[in-house]
């Protein structure tokens, strides 16, 4: 298990109903965390990402901590936080595109994105927190595209799954707290 996930009790920051349902998201997160694919680095800034995306504020706030304990600096940590806006700016976009399935009409997004070219945290590592928010924002074209961008950099088909998988309990988390 991660030495970060164990460092700090995970268990705090849950839901704590005692169904079923609550045991399995819980258990769910916490072996995505500490036994999945992703080191350490990527599962809690994919956590940041995804938490904030959903407005989770104490996931988000367990996320920042484990970056912090990781020496990530603070523009890196408040860039995972705010690839959820530019990501959701995104797949809210790509998704009507879709939708609509004329591509032709409304090529040009004529959306500011610059902060993209250069990320502090690095292409692959931005390139994973886009594909876990695009999964839990539903934007099939965004999916496909940051899929592929991170199976061309050599990223696991394992750890595509655990960052898709992550997006998925995050959300059930989120849910089942309110």
């Amino acid at each position: 298990m991660n030495a970060v996930v164990e460092g700090n009790d995970v268990d705090a920051v849950l839901p704590q109903q005692q169904s079923a349902i609550a045991r399995d998201l819980r258990l769910n997160l916490k072996r995505l965390l500490g036994e999945g694919a992703l080191a350490p680095d990527e599962s809690a800034a994919a956590l940041l990402a995804v938490a904030t995306s959903v407005g989770d504020e104490r996931l988000s706030a367990y996320a920042r901590h484990q970056l912090e304990a990781l020496e990530f600096t603070p523009a890196q940590i408040e860039e995972a936080a705010e690839s959820a806006a530019i990501m959701g700016m995104l797949n809210v976009y790509y998704r009507f595109r879709h939708m609509l399935g004329n591509d032709d009409e409304y090529s040009k997004a004529g959306l500011r994105m610059t902060a993209l070219a250069r990320p502090a945290l690095g292409k692959e590592r931005f390139e994973m927190l886009a594909f876990a928010v695009s999964v839990l924002n539903g934007c099939a074209s965004c999916i496909r595209s940051h899929e592929q961008a991170l199976r061309a950099a050599g990223l696991s088909a394992d750890k595509v799954h655990d960052l898709a998988r992550l997006a998925a309990v995050v959300k059930g988390l989120n849910t089942l707290s309110r």
